[in-house]
């Protein structure tokens, strides 16, 4: 597989671009959103999440007041992680003695990712499809000459290039081995399989039947909004935590078949705005097709 030029991670060091005098538009800006929601490594945790939730997106750049470059990235991964997916929820036990309301204060930069996959404006669309299935990141901001934010594009992008009609069923580009949560499975341990497995949502069963789904968004809605006070005694994540993921999850659920065309399968997910879609046969869950499955068509 050839090297893809067009990008690093920012803690490896500038890039360099006063080898190049000139760097022409690549065909992903048309494609980029713009502008970018930005944050500040200062603004609380609680904060970017309320913004994720209301904006629909899984991803905030953070960057730096003063010179506006990207120092940094916020993820619904990084927050679920905060919460008790995974290694930063030390710092919820150890710095903050599991205080919900100390953990929803802390600034951004806490929990940030710091290596930061990225693309540049004269990046074509081809390679930005390769760079997210290289990476198996969801999304990229996209730096200009400046290293300052140009855009930023996510696998949800590109769906729009699958064609109507492709000639290969879901069953072919389906994820057969799916990581699923029952209804009792406590939010807590959701998290935990989400960050440890590698991924952003859970199709809810109960013995082979799909009841429902719950998806990272899911967990974020939950500890921005009222309900999840309802569930705390003290002040405890913990407390919060621990309640079963069928209180948040989604129960009206959008599947197909296995051998449904994937430009159909594209076409639900565009129409309902959905990440992915559970594959039922006869009943059962056989599988997920994700928005991150469909970049293989594009390649």
């Amino acid at each position: 597989m050839r090297r893809f030029p067009h990008y690093k991670s920012i803690k490896r060091g500038p890039l360099a671009f006063k080898s190049r005098r000139h760097r022409e538009e690549g065909s992903i800006m048309p494609l980029a959103r713009k502008p970018v929601t930005t944050v500040s490594p200062t603004m609380r945790i609680k904060n970017a999440a309320e913004l994720m939730v209301k904006q629909g997106v899984r991803r905030l750049p953070v960057a730096s007041p003063g010179t506006k470059k990207l120092i940094g990235i916020i993820r619904t991964r990084d927050i679920i992680d905060f919460l008790g997916g995974g290694e930063k929820f030390r710092i919820v036990q150890e710095k903050l003695k599991g205080n919900f309301f100390a953990a929803a204060n802390e600034p951004v930069r806490t929990i940030m990712s710091e290596r930061v996959i990225h693309g540049t404006t004269d990046m074509s669309m081809i390679d930005a499809v390769k760079l997210l299935l290289q990476t198996g990141v969801g999304g990229i901001p996209i730096l200009d000459e400046r290293e300052q934010i140009a855009g930023i594009v996510s696998e949800r992008d590109f769906i729009n290039y699958v064609p109507t009609k492709t000639g290969t069923p879901v069953s072919y580009h389906m994820t057969r081995h799916v990581i699923t949560a029952e209804p009792e499975l406590q939010i807590r341990e959701a998290a935990r399989r989400m960050i440890s497995r590698g991924v952003r949502r859970l199709p809810v069963v109960r013995e082979l039947e799909l009841v429902g789904i719950v998806t990272s968004v899911d967990i974020l809605r939950y500890f921005g909004t009222s309900k999840v006070f309802e569930h705390m005694i003290s002040q405890r994540v913990d407390e919060a935590m621990s309640v079963g993921v069928e209180e948040i999850m989604t129960r009206d659920v959008l599947t197909v078949a296995p051998e449904t065309d994937l430009g159909e399968a594209t076409g639900l997910m565009r129409e309902r705005e959905c990440g992915c879609l559970p594959v039922i046969e006869r009943g059962e869950l056989k599988g997920i097709i994700t928005e991150h499955d469909l970049l293989e068509l594009l390649i």
